[in-house]
């Protein structure tokens, strides 16, 4: 068991060494200024002055990715052709929910109804 003279000097010290890492991260102005340019939107990626803006025709990392959808077909024809642990196949909605978690790779792709509910 600590004593309250033991218990105060760590618990200063630790405070000591918290404080000279904030000095430290704060200390350099280049990355405080790079954070300041970003402007962030909710749900969308941050807007990077000077970036070239994306492409409405490009759906990679969507769910309309033909990679991504080749991937969930595969997945699921193995899966609807495999038994399940109770011997029994699954059903479609059962392979399209798991086949969602194991191919996306992008926030949206692991985030969209696949599967109506």
């Amino acid at each position: 068991m600590l004593s309250r003279r033991e218990w105060s000097k760590r618990a200063l010290s630790s405070l000591i060494m918290g404080a000279g890492s904030i000095v430290t991260i704060a200390s350099n102005p280049e990355q405080a200024n790079a954070a300041e340019s970003i402007i962030w939107k909710t749900g969308r990626a941050p807007q990077i002055p000077g970036q070239k803006p994306k492409d409405k025709s490009d759906v990679k990392g969507t769910k309309k990715d033909p990679s991504f959808l080749r991937s969930i077909a595969d997945c699921k024809t193995k899966c609807e052709n495999n038994y399940g642990p109770d011997g029994l196949s699954r059903s479609s909605t059962e392979c399209l929910s798991s086949c969602q978690d194991i191919c996306c790779t992008t926030y949206e792709q692991c985030t969209f109804a696949i599967v109506p509910r």
